[in-house]
């Protein structure tokens, strides 16, 4: 009987092995689809990245707002089909930790699309805003995977840092509100990063870096995302999103300070019904979160905008379709789509008066690496 266990076991071992080593080979599935990274002529580390300086993780556990990126590290970052190079500054932020040439700070902020994902140094929302303007050094505070409540805590840390008038708030309308829930849950049961979940959670996560791990986590997507991501946000959602909104507003006023707030649409907000997405109405989900910003932008007297008209016109000028102007697989901005939400906020704080902007007539490209053949900048090119 324990023989016939043992062989069955090894002949399960035996044909899992087989499998990976067919789906690493011929990938029919598309497993991988990070070009990049099977390019790529220097070793790769966890979640595709290569490190100038520091390591061999990019995240640190933070007390505050769960995570961070490790302070005065830089590595690039490989997804779709570049290599975007990234450099933290002594806070764990991107761009420059002090307002630079005597101009005035704004903080800025967001997720990972204010992080500047896709993005090399010179190619991130605040970087465009802070090279176009005169007057203002856009402060990026972004951290991917973050909610609103997180921004919060972050404007909360760093609000002594920067003697400002205006705080600008990039929510994501895909999911900050779902990562606000998350980040709730977190702040009740406080486990540090790197110790969440039981010893099954860990060996889960080691299985996904695996090809047939990777297949099995699709079909649970297929199986269970449409639960996940409801087609409106949910009752927790909402309120944990309002409040948060609110408390932020208070403590920017309490500043003496203006809170502006930029709504940025996902991708699938522009696709069409034959493109899979998670939820079974992206636009609805959206339109209800820009709602919910409405609402308590009336109740807590402070300004938004909706950056989906801009980004949609931008891309009917160029003769694009609006997917263009943002990664695929990885969904986040392209550097040319950040430089159009940059056009748009700078001509909107420019109408309120609030900073004025050379803003460059076509996207340039200051800084680019070829994912085959990456090497480490001087640290003088990034400042």
């Amino acid at each position: 009987m324990l023989k016939n266990v043992f062989l069955v076991l090894f002949s399960c071992v035996i044909g899992l092995i087989c499998i990976e080593v067919f789906l690493r080979v011929f990938d029919p599935l598309n497993l991988e689809p990070h070009v990049s990274r099977k390019v790529a002529n220097v070793p790769l580390q966890s979640q595709g990245v290569y490190f100038c300086t520091g390591g061999p993780n990019r995240l640190d556990a933070n007390e505050r707002v769960f995570s961070r990126e490790r302070p005065q590290q830089s590595y690039f970052e490989y997804r779709n089909d570049i290599a975007s190079y990234h450099a933290y500054n002594e806070l764990g932020f991107r761009g420059p930790a002090e307002p630079q040439d005597g101009k005035a700070p704004v903080p800025v902020l967001g997720d990972s699309f204010i992080r500047g994902t896709l993005s090399d140094e010179t190619e991130t929302i605040p970087a465009f805003l802070s090279r176009w303007s005169a007057d203002n050094q856009f402060m990026n505070l972004g951290t991917g995977g973050h909610g609103t409540l997180q921004h919060g805590a972050t404007y909360q840390e760093f609000q002594g840092n920067y003697a400002h008038d205006t705080v600008l708030l990039f929510v994501f309308n895909s999911n900050d509100l779902i990562d606000n829930v998350t980040f709730s849950k977190w702040q009740e049961n406080p486990v540090p990063l790197g110790q969440r979940g039981t010893f099954a959670n860990k060996v889960m996560r080691k299985v996904a870096t695996l090809y047939v791990g990777k297949l099995m986590m699709r079909f649970k997507s297929m199986l269970m995302n449409q639960d996940l991501y409801p087609s409106q946000p949910t009752e927790t959602e909402t309120d944990l999103f309002l409040s948060s909104l609110s408390d932020l507003n208070k403590a920017v006023q309490a500043n003496g300070a203006q809170l502006i707030v930029f709504s940025l649409p996902s991708i699938s907000e522009f696709v069409g019904e034959d493109y899979v997405t998670f939820r079974s109405d992206p636009v609805g989900y959206s339109d209800a979160v820009r709602g919910l910003i409405d609402q308590a932008a009336k109740a807590d007297g402070f300004t938004w905008f909706d950056l989906a008209p801009s980004i949609q016109a931008a891309a009917d000028q160029m003769d694009v379709p609006v997917t263009d102007l943002f990664g695929s697989p990885d969904h986040h901005l392209q550097e040319i789509g950040n430089y159009v939400v940059a056009s748009a906020v700078a001509g909107y704080l420019q109408d309120l008066g609030l900073s004025t902007f050379d803003i460059e007539q076509s996207f340039v490209d200051q800084m680019q690496f070829a994912p085959d053949n990456v090497s480490c900048p001087e640290p003088s090119l990034t400042n």
